[in-house]
């Protein structure tokens, strides 16, 4: 083997290699979701609020929505990013949290809590 013959297969070697790394990094689990609440302020009784949940994720990630009630079955109250309660009442009060999902993995948010009161 010469020398260039020699540069040339480490070379294309390399390359592989660093096309793998590269494909490696372009697809990844979701990393731990990210809950906002809009409004952020005070909420009360009959108004709007919207849940937004996030994640970086590739290949996209579809999230959903869950209440916090010691259930051990715990039903989807959405899957989509948004959990919207157009009109909120007291009994929606309580612990909330989304999951974002791939099929490279799974990942759970922290609770967000939702206090509502009386107008």
């Amino acid at each position: 083997m010469t020398f260039k013959n020699f540069i040339t297969q480490s070379g294309v070697l390399l390359m592989v290699h660093f096309l793998q790394l590269c494909l490696f990094h372009l697809h990844n689990a979701p990393k731990l979701p990210s809950v906002s609440m809009s409004p952020s302020a005070e909420i009360v009784e009959g108004s709007s609020v919207t849940l937004t949940c996030s994640s970086d994720a590739n290949p996209a990630a579809y999230y959903t929505w869950y209440k916090k009630n010691g259930d051990p079955d715990l039903r989807p109250l959405s899957k989509e990013p948004q959990l919207v309660f157009s009109s909120i009442q007291s009994s929606d009060s309580g612990e909330y949290y989304c999951t974002a999902e791939n099929e490279l993995g799974r990942k759970m948010s922290k609770y967000i809590y939702i206090n509502v009161t009386c107008e």
